[in-house]
C-alpha cells in the first residue's frame, strides 16, 4: 500500500530525493498536509502546527536548532543528541549532493598548487545575525594578504557577480575557489554539532579551510587537512601560520591531499546510509504505532493551542482579515 506523504519546503523534498533517489510513486503518494500520513517539514514552515493529530511528523533541519520533540515524532539535525528511536544526527555538511566526493577527492600535484595563483577568499551572502569572528577575521587577515571577497558581503571582487541564475551555484561557487589556496570558512555560528557546507566546498575545491565554527569539527573530519582558528591564541598567532604554511609549498601540499575524514571514513557515506535506514524504520511500523510525541497531558495541550492557532492564521491570512 503507498505511503501518503507530503513535503511542506522543497529543501526536505530534495533531502528526500538524494536518499531514495526518487519519490517512488509504486511506494509513495504525494498528498496535500490535511490528507498525509507523514509529514516531512523544516522549522521554517510553521504550517505543520496545522496537521492532523494522527499525522506522524519527520523535521530535518541542517540550521542550528535543536528539534521540538513535543511538536514532532522524529527529528534528523545536527544536534548530538540521543533520544531513542527518535534522533538522528546528520549535519548539514551531509544533506548537499557533493559530500558524495569528499571521500573520494583526487590528490593534487606541485603543477596544479602553482595553478592555484590567488591566496585567499571569502563568499558570504551577508552578516546578518552571524558571529562577530568572521568579519573580524577577514579584516585581520586582509590587512596583510588581499582576501577576494566575492560574495554580497563586504565585495571587493565581482567575479561571481555576473553568474547565471539557473546554474548550480554549489559548483560555481567551487570551480572559482579552485584558484585559491586558502578559504576563509567561518559559520555563523559556534553551535556544537552545526557543520556546513562551507568547510567541505572548500575541500572539494582543494583549498585549505580556516574554520571557526563547531568546537568538534575535529572529531569529524582530518586536522591535517584544514586549520582550527581555536587552535590559536590570537588571530595574528593564527595568520603567523597560514604564512608559513603559504610559504612552504610542499608542507602545503601535504594538507591539500589529506584525507578529508578523521579515520579516513567516508562518513557522508556513514551519514546517507543511516538517515535512509531511520525513514526506513518510521515506515516499518504500524501508522498507529510510530507516533512518539506524547498523546496526553500539557504536551497534548500544547499540540492543540499550536493546531488551534496555526489554523487560525491561514484562516484570516485566506479571508484578508488581518
Amino acid at each position: 500500500m503507498q505511503k501518503k506523504i507530503c513535503f511542506l519546503d522543497q529543501d526536505t523534498a530534495n533531502y528526500f530525493k538524494m536518499l531514495f533517489g526518487s519519490i517512488d510513486t509504486a511506494r509513495f503518494h504525494q498528498v496535500p498536509m490535511t490528507e498525509a500520513e507523514y509529514l516531512f517539514y523544516s522549522p521554517f514552515t510553521p504550517d505543520h502546527h496545522a496537521a492532523r493529530p494522527d499525522t506522524i511528523k519527520i523535521l530535518i533541519t541542517g540550521e542550528n536548532l535543536c528539534p521540538d520533540f513535543n511538536a514532532c515524532d522524529y527529528g534528523i539535525s545536527g544536534e548530538y543528541l540521543e533520544l531513542g528511536d527518535r534522533h538522528l544526527r546528520i549535519p548539514h555538511y551531509a544533506t548537499y549532493e557533493a559530500a558524495k566526493d569528499l571521500a573520494s577527492r583526487p590528490k593534487i600535484n606541485a603543477v596544479d598548487l602553482e595553478q592555484k595563483n590567488k591566496f585567499c577568499n571569502f563568499i558570504y551572502s551577508n552578516g546578518l545575525l552571524a558571529h562577530p569572528i568572521r568579519e573580524q577575521f577577514f579584516h585581520d587577515l586582509n590587512s596583510i594578504f588581499p582576501v577576494v571577497s566575492a560574495g554580497r558581503y563586504i565585495r571587493n571582487d565581482h567575479s561571481l557577480t555576473a553568474r547565471d541564475p539557473d546554474a548550480d551555484w554549489g559548483l560555481e561557487k567551487r570551480n572559482f575557489v579552485k584558484q585559491f589556496r586558502f578559504t576563509i570558512a567561518i559559520e555563523n555560528s559556534e553551535h556544537q554539532g552545526y557543520i556546513t557546507e562551507k568547510i567541505t566546498d572548500a575541500f572539494l575545491a582543494h583549498t585549505v579551510p580556516i574554520y571557526w565554527g563547531d568546537s568538534r569539527v575535529s572529531e569529524e573530519f582530518n586536522v591535517d587537512a584544514f586549520l582550527h582558528l581555536r587552535d590559536y591564541p590570537t588571530h595574528e598567532a593564527a595568520i603567523a601560520e597560514i604564512q608559513r604554511l603559504n610559504a612552504d609549498p610542499k608542507r602545503l601540499l601535504a594538507v591539500l591531499n589529506a584525507p578529508v575524514f578523521r579515520g579516513g571514513i567516508d562518513r557522508a557515506e556513514l551519514y546517507t546510509t543511516s538517515a535512509r535506514d531511520f525513514i526506513e524504520g518510521i515506515f516499518a511500523q504500524p501508522l498507529a504505532k510510530a507516533r512518539r510525541r506524547p498523546r496526553h497531558g500539557r504536551a497534548q495541550w500544547l499540540e492543540q493551542k499550536r493546531r488551534k492557532d496555526q489554523t487560525g492564521i491561514k484562516r484570516r491570512i485566506s479571508n484578508n482579515r488581518f
